[in-house]
């Protein structure tokens, strides 16, 4: 009797077991792919850059630059690769960490870029690939490119403004600059 109740309850399992599989493994996945993609298709799809018809990088990550007069984002422990992408785990009083960011700061000395003011280029963030940085320390590399390029400062400082993005409902989150969507606004300014 308990061999045919335990057989049975065996037999219950293992389709219980492969209908969840289908179900959550197969069907809902689907259907939750199919709903994102078209209501947002976008970002469903990665919110990939596109520039002369060619994919250039995607809104949600950082990217290393290829120009010295584009605007900078924050450093990454990764290089800016997607696999792995990671913060440097270094302690405060890791002496790696004060050398790289006293080197950082010679940088932006150098550059003539106000470390006050962009104090987020001195530590990479925590996924090492964040595109964001503050308004004020877009501000201040605007005046720094403008410099450069000999382009005016307004230029810059519109572009800022066009991709500042705001505070979630006005008080979730900080008030930011995509570098992603700055650079690519600026390079096809460049270009035309």
């Amino acid at each position: 009797m308990k061999s045919k109740e335990t057989s049975n309850q065996l037999e219950i399992t293992i389709r219980f077991f492969f209908l969840s599989l289908v179900i959550l493994g197969f069907l809902y996945p689907l259907a939750v792919t199919g709903i994102a993609q078209s209501i947002f298709p976008s970002q469903a799809g990665g919110s990939l850059v596109r520039m002369n018809d060619k994919i250039v990088g995607s809104e949600l990550f950082s990217q290393a630059l290829n120009s010295q007069f584009l605007f900078r984002y924050r450093p990454s422990a990764a290089s800016f690769g997607t696999i792995p992408s990671g913060a440097s785990n270094l302690s405060p009083s890791s002496l790696d960490l004060r050398t790289t960011v006293e080197e950082r700061k010679k940088d932006l000395e150098n550059l003539g870029i106000s470390k006050e003011e962009c104090s987020e280029l001195l530590y990479a963030s925590a996924s090492g690939l964040d595109p964001h940085i503050s308004t004020r320390c877009a501000y201040e590399q605007s005046k720094w490119i403008s410099g450069q390029t000999k382009m005016p400062i307004e230029t810059f400082n519109e572009l800022v403004h066009k991709y500042t993005e705001y505070p979630l409902f006005g008080f979730i989150g900080r008030e930011r600059v995509n570098v992603t969507k700055l650079n690519l606004e600026w390079k096809q300014m460049i270009h035309e």
